[in-house]
């Protein structure tokens, strides 16, 4: 790993001031134990929200609870509760889901943030059968989701909305297009290390894809629920020096990008600033760092249309069972 200290955050400290008060607020994160997912968890904590972190148990994981925990105590927020989760199990995803729920009660969830992902991984299978990036990346959150709707349909009837924050990445944007064999339970056989690129491109388009599907079902229903979608911009995460390991051999110095934090400007937009709508995909301009801006959800940026998105909902109900709004 590269010893070298992140960049100094530059924007940050100012854009997080500005951000409103998340207190009476529950956010679940997954992912929240390093990188962007532990910058959001913190952040909200200092905001004032109840935070559920959810990722694998570890030591880093132990640290980063007790760092959130810190912050809420600070901010006068409730304490933070941590839920075992492994996306490369759907099993465990349900039964994290249900922690969830025990934990929310009747105020519900007003945010359920779909952080965590994998890039650069090897051709191998999850423990249902399906590629461990395209499960880690959408499946398990489709089915979180899922699981989850009851509980920030309650948030949303409470307190005006509730949203659900999609992390994808500029590598979904362009081509190639959809690809559905990538979503069916052929993990360990789709194209092995030579197409560890194409499987990441596929879950960050899928992960937009299904944000804007999920937009147009909930506003069919006329649901205060909030589909959103954002990009971090190239910055300096553990995902950051594993991927420039696996693409030139050794890690690049994490102070040439921006810091883990400036990247999270985009998805604590979605979660806090009341400006967003249903539907957006914020990130940074180019995914050179900078201020989150609006970007097109259409072609040439994405190449999403109706059908697409008809395909992956099938393709991810086949895999976690049917998801009805």
């Amino acid at each position: 790993m590269s010893k070298t200290k992140e960049r100094p955050s530059e924007l940050y400290p100012s854009y997080v001031e500005q951000l409103p008060s998340l207190a009476g607020k529950t956010v679940a994160i997954t992912g929240a134990t390093r990188g962007l997912g532990y910058v959001t968890a913190l952040t909200c904590a200092k905001k004032g929200a109840k935070v559920i972190m959810l990722g694998r148990k570890s030591k880093v994981g132990d640290t980063a609870l007790g760092a959130v925990q810190e912050a809420s105590v600070a901010a006068g927020a409730p304490h933070p509760t941590f839920v075992e989760c492994d996306l490369l199990d759907f099993a465990s995803v349900r039964k994290a889901a249900q922690e969830v729920k025990d934990c929310v009660g009747s105020n519900g969830l007003h945010v359920l943030c779909n952080n965590a992902g994998i890039m650069l991984q090897d051709d191998e299978a999850s423990k249902d059968g399906y590629d461990i990036t395209i499960s880690t990346n959408v499946l398990s959150h489709f089915l979180l989701t899922r699981e989850l709707m009851a509980e920030l349909t309650k948030a949303a009837e409470n307190a005006g909305e509730a949203r659900i924050v999609n992390m994808s990445s500029g590598s979904g944007f362009g081509p190639p297009g959809f690809n559905p064999v990538y979503f069916t339970k052929r993990g360990g056989s789709l194209g092995g290390q030579r197409a560890s690129y194409d499987r990441y491109h596929q879950s960050k388009l899928a992960n937009i894809c299904f944000t804007s599907a999920l937009d147009d079902r909930l506003r069919a229903r006329v649901s205060n629920i909030k589909a959103l979608a954002c990009t971090p911009g190239v910055c300096g995460t553990d995902m950051f020096v594993h991927a420039t390991t696996k693409m030139r051999g050794s890690p690049s110095p994490r102070d040439q990008v921006p810091s883990p934090e400036d990247g999270s400007l985009s998805q604590l937009k979605c979660i806090a600033d009341p400006s967003v709508q249903s539907g957006d995909l914020w990130g940074p301009k180019m995914g050179l760092g900078g201020l989150p801006t609006k970007m097109d959800v259409s072609p040439p940026t994405v190449l999403v249309n109706a059908e697409v998105k008809d395909k992956l909902w099938h393709l991810c109900e086949e895999a976690v069972g049917t998801f009805d709004l």
